[in-house]
């Protein structure tokens, strides 16, 4: 009985010390930073800026990145009532000049990146490739473009009709929507028969989507400079920094490349 009380005694005082070493040790580790960051992106770069962001949390796992898309103008205005992006990810360099003029980008971390392309679609098998005869025409009753105010797709579209002297005759075709991805989803969605989009979320989707495709001039690029800006504040986040510099970086380009986008970046 003794010698059983006696085992019992030492199991306990065994058991005490092995409790006793696992919390000493677990107060003396550090425990696992996690870090995150948040990219204000407009809604044409979104498939891009997601493949990057594939790449960036691959190699920093403890960091998580949200997104928040929309278009340029709506992103830029947003950043100046003090929403907190670290990044912010335009699909022309007018809002980013404005917020780096007005003190929320960082000058120095202010640069153009590539140059996107204005695409006019279809999701059924037009009769003819000629722009003109295809926008007058009867049968496509509905145009979508995103808001020109506040989208870089929807001023260069405009800019396309205005030019080609169809705009007037158009306007009761045209349906506005806040941001290119909504123009462009309302072509999925058989909403509209013809859509002024990003060449860049057509190549995010297969193309038995499409019944046309096509690239309008590229004159009409010419705004289309996609133009990545970092936040003053973000400067005391490194990981921002880390993927400011991933998306620049030359072993990456092909992503933009796979989005049909043109690369500013020099090899």
């Amino acid at each position: 009985m003794f010698l059983q009380n006696k085992t019992s005694v030492g199991l306990y005082c065994l058991l005490t010390i092995i409790i006793f070493l696992a919390v000493t040790t677990g107060c003396n580790s550090k425990p696992t930073q996690r870090t995150s960051l948040t990219v204000a992106v407009a809604s044409s770069l979104r498939p891009v800026i997601e493949d990057f962001v594939s790449i960036f949390e691959t190699k920093y796992p403890q960091t998580k990145i949200f997104l928040a898309s929309g278009s340029s103008g709506a992103l830029a205005q947003q950043i100046k009532n003090g929403a907190s992006y670290d990044i912010f990810v335009s699909a022309n360099q007018v809002y980013t000049e404005m917020l780096q003029n007005e003190g929320f980008l960082d000058a120095k971390a202010t640069r153009p990146i590539a140059t996107g392309k204005l695409t006019l679609i279809s999701h059924t098998n037009q009769n003819s490739i000629d722009i003109n005869k295809l926008l007058t025409s009867a049968q496509n009753k509905h145009i979508s473009i995103a808001n020109p105010r506040l989208a870089p797709y929807g001023e260069a579209a405009i800019a396309f009709l205005e030019d080609n002297d169809m705009l007037s005759t158009n306007k009761e075709k045209i349906i506005f929507t806040e941001n290119v991805a909504q123009a462009f989803q309302l072509i999925l969605s058989k909403n509209a028969d013809l859509g002024f989009v990003s060449k860049s979320l057509v190549k995010s989707h297969a193309p038995d989507n499409f019944g046309m495709v096509y690239e309008l001039p590229e004159q009409y690029n010419s705004k289309l400079i996609v133009t990545v800006g970092l936040n003053k504040q973000a400067n005391s986040n490194p990981k921002a920094n880390e993927y400011y510099k991933l998306l620049f970086e030359s072993k990456y380009q092909n992503i933009w490349q796979k989005y049909e986008y043109e690369s500013l970046i020099a090899n």
